[in-house]
């Protein structure tokens, strides 16, 4: 019995079938994501081949070309962070993104962290288990 992932057009099947089209191209799923609904099919992320490979652009139209010929297909829209992939007028316009040069987040810079204090591990412990201890007199436990 069918249920309503197997359903043909339903969403569930058509994401199924995405994903094999994508894996029989050889697209690194782990970078790109998409989402189907009754009509369209959403793509974004970065679109690369596994590993880590970038797609020429013969092999990323006849991507696209299986794409739109899959059964019961519906219509394909991407907003992906390395190509820009439009239909107009019926044919499909690709062309590369140049990347993005971006300042690295505060986070990601490397820094020195300087400890001036040497404090033993039995001297931590000693303070932690007095500021438990007064915590619980605060809330009335003893």
């Amino acid at each position: 019995m069918a249920g309503v992932y197997d359903k043909p057009g339903s969403r569930y099947d058509t994401n199924r079938r995405v994903k094999m089209v994508l894996v029989r191209h050889g697209v690194n799923l782990a970078m790109l994501k998409w989402s189907s609904s009754s009509t369209t099919t959403y793509f974004y992320g970065v679109l690369k081949k596994e590993p880590d490979d970038d797609f020429s652009l013969s092999s990323l139209d006849a991507l696209i070309k299986d794409l739109v010929h899959m059964a019961h297909a519906p219509r394909i829209k991407f907003n992906l962070e390395n190509w820009d992939i439009s239909s107009e007028t019926g044919s499909w316009v690709i062309t590369k993104k140049r990347p993005v040069k971006t300042a690295a987040p505060a986070a990601d810079k490397p820094r020195t962290v300087v400890i001036r204090t040497n404090e033993k591990p039995e001297d931590v412990l000693r303070d932690m288990e007095k500021e438990k201890r007064s915590g619980d007199r605060r809330r009335g436990k003893t």
